[in-house]
C-alpha cells in the first residue's frame, strides 16, 4: 500500500529527487551516515587498486556476442528488457541456472546465456519482429533450465514485455535500438527519459505520499550498459553519465543492509524475515529503494573526494558514478554470496526489477 495524502501524481520526480522527497519522509528505512562512510573508503580504494573499471563492465559469455555495434545495441536492448524478478520463491528449492562452455550462470547471467545459447542455434532472437510475435512455447524453450527443474520465473509477463515492446520498436526505430539512440543527442539522461516515454514496461514508477515517484531501474541499466559495453565510446559516447543514479533492485540493497548503511525498523525487518512478499508500490517498498539510490549518492560523492584527479573518467564527469558503484556492489554480493545470502532482502514480484 502507498502512503495517503494529497496527491500530486501530475508530476513525476526524477529517481534521485524521488529518493530525497521519500527518506524525508520515510518511517521505516534510514541511512547511517557512519557506514557510508566506511564503504566509500573501501569502494575508492577498490577503484585506485584496479578492481573495477568501465573496460570489465561486461563479461565475455555473458556479454554480447562478437559482431557490429547494431546487433550489440540490440542484445543490450533485448537483455535490459527482461532484466527483471530472478528470485527464487521458497517452496522452489532449485534456482534458476543455465550451462554454457562447460559453465553454470544464474539468475540474470542464465538469462544472457540462454539468448547467446539461442543465436548459437540460428535462432534470430534479437530481430523485434522475431520476438513481437514470441510464443509461450518458445520462450519455454528458450529459458529452459539445463541444470534443474527451475523456471524462470513471470514468464508470462516476459512473453507480453517482449510483444509490447517489440511491436513499439518496430513501429518507432525501424526494429533497431540503436536508432532510439540518436535521438537523444548523447544525453543519457535524455535517453532514460526518452525509453522511459516509449515503452511502458520501463516507466517504474510509484506514488508515495501522493507525489508521483519514479526508480528506472531497467531503463538505466539499458543506457549504463550501453555506455559501458562501449567504453563510452560511438553509440556508447554518453557525456551526462553522472545525471543516473544506482539500479534501485533487489541484491544492491540486500548488500547496503549486510554493510549497514541501510536501517530497517523491527516491523520491516520482521517483514523481510518472514519473507513476506512485498507489492510494487509498498510504501516501505519505496524506502528501501530510495534509501538504496540516496545512499549509493552519498557514496559517490565521498568516493570521489578520495580519488586522486588524474582517475577522472573524462567528459567532464566524476571518477566514480551511480552506475559504476552498482555493478561494483551487484558484483561483490555474487562473488560472496554465501556472505550476504544470511542477510533478508525485499521480496517484490515485478516487470519493473
Amino acid at each position: 500500500m502507498t502512503h495517503s495524502g494529497n496527491t500530486n501524481e501530475e508530476c513525476c520526480l526524477t529517481p534521485l529527487d524521488s529518493a530525497r522527497f521519500i527518506m524525508e519522509r520515510a518511517r521505516h528505512v534510514s541511512i547511517n551516515i557512519p557506514s557510508i562512510q566506511k564503504l566509500a573508503i573501501m569502494i575508492s580504494s577498490a577503484m585506485m587498486d584496479g578492481e573495477f573499471t568501465q573496460e570489465d563492465w561486461i563479461g565475455s559469455d555473458v556479454g554480447p556476442p562478437k559482431g557490429n555495434d547494431q546487433s550489440t545495441i540490440d542484445w543490450i536492448f533485448l537483455t535490459s528488457t527482461l532484466n527483471f524478478s530472478f528470485w527464487t520463491d521458497d517452496n522452489e528449492k532449485e534456482t534458476y541456472a543455465k550451462k554454457y562452455k562447460n559453465k553454470i550462470y544464474y539468475g540474470y547471467e542464465a538469462l544472457c546465456v540462454a539468448i547467446n545459447q539461442a543465436l548459437d542455434n540460428g535462432i534470430d532472437i534479437l530481430n523485434a519482429e522475431y520476438y513481437s510475435r514470441i510464443t509461450i512455447d518458445q520462450l519455454e524453450d528458450i529459458f529452459r533450465s539445463t541444470e534443474n527443474s527451475s523456471k524462470l520465473p513471470m514468464l508470462t509477463e516476459r512473453l507480453n514485455v517482449l510483444h509490447d515492446t517489440g511491436s513499439i520498436l518496430i513501429k518507432e526505430y525501424g526494429g533497431h535500438f540503436a536508432r532510439c539512440i540518436e535521438q537523444s543527442g548523447g544525453s543519457a539522461v535524455d535517453l532514460v527519459e526518452l525509453i522511459v516515454e516509449k515503452f511502458p514496461s520501463y516507466r517504474d514508477e510509484s506514488v508515495y505520499d501522493g507525489q508521483r515517484v519514479s526508480f528506472y531501474k531497467r531503463a538505466q541499466i539499458l543506457v549504463s550498459d550501453i555506455w559501458g559495453c562501449f567504453n563510452g565510446h560511438g553509440l556508447g559516447h554518453l557525456t551526462d553519465m553522472d545525471g543516473l543514479t544506482m539500479f534501485a533492485d533487489y541484491r544492491v540493497p540486500q548488500v547496503l543492509s549486510h554493510e549497514g548503511v541501510l536501517v530497517y525498523s523491527p516491523q520491516l525487518k520482521a517483514r523481510l524475515e518472514r519473507k513476506e512478499e512485498i507489492p510494487f508500490g509498498d510504501a516501505d517498498e519505496c524506502e528501501i529503494r530510495a534509501a538504496s539510490i540516496l545512499a549509493v549518492h552519498l557514496i559517490v560523492n565521498q568516493a570521489n573526494e578520495k580519488i586522486p584527479l588524474e582517475k577522472d573518467t573524462g567528459d567532464g564527469g566524476q571518477r566514480l558514478n551511480a552506475p559504476l558503484v552498482d555493478v561494483y556492489l551487484w558484483r561483490k554480493r555474487r562473488q560472496q554470496s554465501q556472505v550476504y545470502e544470511q542477510t533478508p532482502f525485499h521480496r517484490t514480484r515485478s516487470i519493473f526489477y
